[in-house]
């Protein structure tokens, strides 16, 4: 009986650990804004640094080294810091250049022209490489800074608005990324001075089991048109052409997976953001990806949106009369709310998590294209656009 016990002690010992979580800080209530006095990396107290007057702040942020297979989650919460519009957002990670000062790096980075032919930072170009994103987000219409109904226009449906909006999502595929020194970096494009407040850690939960050995998974980015640096236009840019890129396959890699995000944005009511468009990604000439990126629940996110614009629209309701308890008909005037519009794969308030789709290939040259076949060109400035970013993860 003594040597089961022995026996059962020494495999608890052998296959558990005491590892605990940790919750790394990175953004603590930064404001994400438009000053036109902030000068390019300037920094605060806390080590936060800004660029393109304060739409993109960065922080050096170091990882513990891993072990064990962990778990990374990143939670995120924004408030509006006076901007009253949904507005897209960012979380992506570069790695420390020991070379070269973030500025440098930055500057590098920087979009040489606004033709869709001479684009750098979208895919990989020599040294450039596109940021990898951790996070896709949506501001509200408001949330926070207009919460106390200052505008009037709370639904009699819900009870009160919500205060901030909050996200979490699992990035353990990044959790090899995760280690050492990293810029952090937040953009949430704007053009006011009040802008937006966020708040990011990331979470990391190492396996319990001591056996369980962290796996080497390489990021390798092919492609992201979030704007990266002032200079970077990328309106319409897959109304033009197709985005073609080569990555290759070490010996020895395992279980590759590429991984996409995808938002369209801009063209008012008949525009990419509010049309339904087909999105492809072929790998080889395979078709890996072939649907139509869309939300059409939006209307739940009411109560986060405040500052929304409303309208009215007339539609027969039936309704009970209170004197005779029947239900009879009349014409009314209905409220709908913008941020209760559906649209292309994103609503004011949600995250936009990846897709990811395993791929069956061996070692050597690769070719992926990304197309979105109907997205439309610019018209009076009505700046139809979508935001891609697509990584293939592997295990080596």
């Amino acid at each position: 009986m003594r040597k089961i016990i022995f026996t059962m002690l020494l495999g608890t010992l052998i296959f558990s650990n005491n590892v605990t979580a940790q919750k790394i800080e990175i953004f603590d209530q930064v404001r994400v804004n438009h000053d036109e006095n902030r000068k390019d990396f300037s920094t605060d107290n806390n080590g936060n640094i800004y660029y393109g007057g304060g739409q993109y702040v960065f922080k050096k942020v170091t990882f513990p080294k891993q072990q064990l297979n962990t778990k990374a989650e990143i939670s995120v919460t924004v408030i509006s810091g006076g901007d009253r519009y949904d507005r897209a957002g960012s979380i992506y990670v570069l790695p420390v250049d020991k070379n070269n000062s973030l500025e440098d790096v930055v500057k590098n980075k920087k979009f040489a022209s606004n033709e869709y032919t001479k684009i750098k930072t979208i895919v990989p170009e020599g040294n450039f490489s596109p940021t990898i994103e951790l996070m896709r987000f949506m501001t509200t219409f408001g949330v926070g800074f207009f919460s106390n109904d200052s505008l009037q226009r709370k639904p009699v449906y819900i009870p009160y608005w919500e205060r901030e909006v909050k996200w979490k999502e699992d990035i353990s595929q990044f959790s090899t990324l995760l280690q050492g020194e990293v810029w952090i970096g937040v953009h949430i494009g704007n053009y006011t001075k009040g802008g937006h407040i966020i708040s990011a850690s990331i979470n990391l939960k190492p396996s319990e089991l001591s056996c369980d050995i962290a796996k080497n998974k390489v990021v390798v980015p092919i492609l992201n048109t979030d704007p990266f640096g002032t200079n970077q236009g990328n309106d319409e840019l897959f109304a033009y052409k197709d985005f073609q890129v080569e990555f290759n396959l070490p010996k020895g890699a395992k279980n590759p997976k590429l991984y996409y995000i995808t938002t369209g944005h801009g063209g008012h009511g008949e525009g990419d953001e509010f049309v339904k468009k087909q999105n492809i990604v072929k790998v080889d000439g395979k078709k890996v990806i072939d649907f139509v990126p869309w939300r059409d629940d939006c209307a739940s996110f009411r109560r986060f949106n405040p500052g929304t614009g409303v309208w009215l629209r007339k539609r027969v309701a039936p309704y009970i009369q209170e004197d005779k308890g029947t239900y009879t008909t009349k014409e009314i005037e209905e409220p709908i709310a913008s941020s209760d519009l559906s649209r292309s794969n994103w609503c004011p308030g949600s995250n936009v998590p990846a897709m990811m789709v395993p791929l069956e290939l061996k070692e050597g040259k690769h070719t992926v294209i990304f197309s979105i076949p109907e997205a439309q060109k610019n018209v009076n400035g009505t700046s139809n656009h979508w935001m891609v970013s697509s990584y293939i993860v592997y295990e080596l």
